[in-house]
């Protein structure tokens, strides 16, 4: 018992110096960085941000063992909207049809499922001038990947020099490598038979067709897309998608499942925050089929059914758009405190009064449970080399 109390009060005496009225949280705070009350007190941590409550999730790239990320190749032709206009704007020289078909641009992936980063990592394994190579599976933040995903157009400089006569970065030379994020095709195959695949890029005449398309792999599904690009380019009537899915016609998101029945209320985080209820989204349908068996097994008086009802499916891109937007909105429409009974009473009607309908703020992602696993592995494995290259 004498062990596991002293790092507690380590931390505690190592926390800088607060003010009296600020104590009891940090206490609690550090507290809790040794103990686990998540079933009471909810998160441990607060996200300033909705782009920092999913910036722990592990993302997988194919790495050198210093962490390079090997590079793929897609044509220039094939690329979105944003690419071609810039690409168009600084064109200045006309080249052929034939050059422009062939010409290519470098492309680092980054996976949100492990077995498609291992899939990957087999296929390069395979090629003869590869298969001496030493070639890893590395895990990585969402947070790096989001970042780096985010540079449209050119990408990010690689390090090459810029041309002496010029000054300028040739881009067809590698002097830029743009960054990407490929959703897990187990979880599209699980959003082709939600409610709102559509938000993701699933727009198929039929489900089955979307989960056919999801198990054939990430090259069907670009394959897809590409000619969903070219069409929408070409055609001149309107477009037939549901409102607020047009923008992901010819696209994939990265999906999130949401189950209403699955809302979480903190009593104890409700009386210490003021926030008494969350609305988790899931990375993973199997973890909410997995957090469904478990609210039936609490509760086996009531009649629960078998599988999970009402699961709806998010883009986690435009759930991150929202909530920013929403909490921008509230910020700048916010007023300064003023001493009124209702100003008073507010904290205290956020913590007995009538639970308020689901906000935009209450949302919690729920990270992938193989992905977790997987990134634990890696770390247990280590790496077996040195992250510096050797000094020449």
């Amino acid at each position: 018992m004498k062990q596991k109390l002293l790092p507690l009060l380590l931390a505690l005496l190592a926390t800088e110096v607060v003010a009296a009225e600020n104590l009891p949280n940090a206490v609690l705070t550090s507290t809790r960085r040794f103990l686990n009350f998540g079933s009471l007190f909810g998160s441990a941590t607060y996200a300033r941000t909705p782009y920092e409550r999913v910036a722990g999730h592990p993302v997988f790239a194919v790495t050198t063992p210093w962490g390079s990320p090997y590079m793929s190749m897609e044509k220039l032709s094939d690329l979105d909207e944003v690419v071609q206009e810039s690409r168009a704007a600084s064109t200045s020289n006309p080249q052929s049809v034939s050059e422009e078909q062939n010409e290519v641009r470098t492309v680092a992936l980054y996976y949100m499922d492990p077995d498609d980063a291992i899939a990957a990592h087999a296929e390069m394994k395979q090629m003869d001038s590869m298969q001496s190579a030493d070639i890893r599976v590395t895990s990585l933040s969402l947070t790096r990947a989001l970042r780096q995903a985010t540079n449209m157009g050119n990408g990010l400089p690689t390090g090459a020099p810029a041309d002496a006569l010029t000054g300028k970065f040739e881009t067809s030379q590698g002097a830029s490598l743009r960054y990407k994020v490929v959703p897990p095709k187990r979880q599209l195959f699980y959003a082709a038979r939600c409610k709102g695949r559509e938000r993701v890029g699933l727009q198929s005449e039929t489900a089955a067709q979307d989960a056919q398309t999801a198990i054939m792999g990430n090259s069907a599904l670009e394959g897809l897309n590409i000619m969903r690009r070219r069409s929408k380019r070409e055609r001149k009537r309107a477009t037939t998608a549901l409102p607020g899915t047009a923008h992901m016609e010819g696209y994939t998101g990265i999906p999130v499942f949401h189950c209403p029945a699955l809302r979480k209320r903190h009593p104890i985080k409700g009386l210490i925050t003021g926030q008494r209820q969350e609305t988790p989204l899931f990375f993973n349908y199997e973890d909410l089929e997995a957090a469904w068996n478990q609210l039936k097994q609490r509760q086996p008086k009531r009649n629960i059914p078998d599988k999970p009802e009402d699961v709806e499916v998010f883009n986690m891109w435009d759930v991150l758009a929202s909530m920013d937007k929403d909490a921008w909105n509230k910020k700048k429409n916010a007023v300064f405190w003023k001493p009124s009974a209702a100003a008073i009473l507010s904290p205290l009607k956020r913590r007995f009064g009538k639970l308020e309908p689901p906000d935009l703020q209450d949302i919690t992602f729920v990270p992938s449970s193989r992905a977790i696993d997987y990134k634990e592995r890696i770390s247990r494995r280590g790496n077996g080399k040195a992250r510096l290259r050797p000094m020449r």
